[in-house]
């Protein structure tokens, strides 16, 4: 038998010492290669190292709470002699140890590539994947392959990128309403369209009247931007991700064209053919997340527009109705507006005549055709 001493190894990062903060072992355990000995506590971390030797512990040079220098002994093993000679391990660092012993690797089989002989993290990577390919797929290996790796697309990290800036710069808030879309199913029959343009064609003759809600906060500006147009940027589900193309002057137009014009747009998105002048400008939003089922949404802004309408699904409800109740078709409307922009009151005037229209048989039957 021979008695070998293990020293407390530099610990990275330009630490000259560590406080024992507890002994995992203590004198007389037997003690396997990589099993843990110690926890030091460092300025950076609690580390907890495990033991290079295998051996039976025949002292510990250091106390709890007692600090101790790089290189200074923390303890002592007696080790069993091959041939008459103790099998000094190759040397490697406490985080390489570490990594051994959680892949499971014996370092006494690693053949180290490092400066002297040290076994480096690549060491031990590769003798683990050796053991691997001879064991047969790991558990971790079967569940990995149940996992389909997609890589993260322009479109995709340009979208999260810009809801993640939105979320953390602007103080959005939503807000909801019930539409009775009695009035609204009876003119989209008549006309063989959709609600989506026709909601398309009353918001922009909403904000002609309220024009906030038609604004821009330009912080980078130090300005408002009250727009004269109405530009509206429609969300588009493609498989590319989320794309909002712009119907220029809505103002301007009728609802058929306004149909044509979503339709013209929407074909071009999902056909990966927009150009970039088609999807800029906009001053508005129209989302239709009734599309997919959905009754209502919390919409996320498209800075610096200042506001985006949601149009939920449209389905029977129980409603009342002069004091009695009636199923109705109707759907939930949503506004998230920049309350940086529009405060609450002036948002709910805007958004309380948007419903209004819709429900008014009349005004609706009014609209540009």
């Amino acid at each position: 038998m021979a008695e070998r001493t293990f020293h407390l190894p530099d610990l990275g990062e330009g630490l000259e010492e560590a406080v024992i903060s507890s002994w995992l072992v203590a004198v007389g355990d037997e003690v396997a290669l990589n099993q843990p000995l110690v926890e030091v506590e460092t300025a950076k971390a609690v580390v907890e190292i495990p033991s290079p030797i295998a051996g039976r512990v025949t002292a510990l040079h250091a106390e709890p709470g007692e600090t101790v220098h790089v290189g200074a002994p923390l303890a002592t093993f007696e080790v069993a002699e091959e041939g008459g000679a103790v099998r000094a391990p190759a040397p490697s660092t406490p985080a390489v140890r570490a990594l051994a012993k959680r892949l499971g690797v014996d370092l006494a089989a690693v053949r180290g590539t490092g400066p002297g002989g040290r076994i480096t993290r690549e060491d031990v990577e590769a003798t683990a994947r050796a053991v691997a390919r001879e064991a047969g797929p790991s558990q971790e290996a079967l569940a990995a392959a149940d996992v389909e790796v997609v890589p993260i697309s322009p479109v995709r990290r340009a979208i999260a990128e810009n809801l993640t800036r939105v979320i953390r710069e602007v103080p959005q808030v939503t807000t909801w309403r019930t539409v009775d879309c009695t009035a609204l199913e009876a003119f989209r029959a008549e006309l063989g369209l959709s609600p989506l343009p026709i909601l398309v064609r009353a918001l922009a003759e909403v904000c002609r009247d309220h024009p906030w809600l038609n604004g821009s906060y330009r912080a980078d500006l130090g300005e408002i931007h009250l727009h004269r147009r109405v530009h509206v940027g429609i969300a588009t589900d493609t498989e590319r991700g989320l794309l909002v193309p712009v119907v220029r002057d809505v103002g301007s137009l009728g609802i058929t064209a306004v149909a044509g014009e979503i339709a013209r747009l929407a074909e071009a998105a999902r056909a990966g053919a927009l150009v970039p002048a088609e999807m800029a400008g906009g001053t508005i939003t129209v989302t239709n997340t009734g599309s997919y089922g959905s009754e209502a949404g919390t919409p996320i802004l498209n800075p610096p527009q200042g506001a985006i309408v949601a149009l939920g699904v449209i389905e029977p409800r129980a409603l009342v109705v002069g004091g009695r109740v009636e199923a109705r078709p109707a759907c939930t409307l949503s506004l998230t507006f920049d309350h940086r922009l529009l405060d609450g009151a002036t948002a709910g005037r805007a958004f309380g005549a948007l419903v209004d229209l819709l429900e008014d048989p009349e005004r609706l039957r009014a609209l540009p055709r």
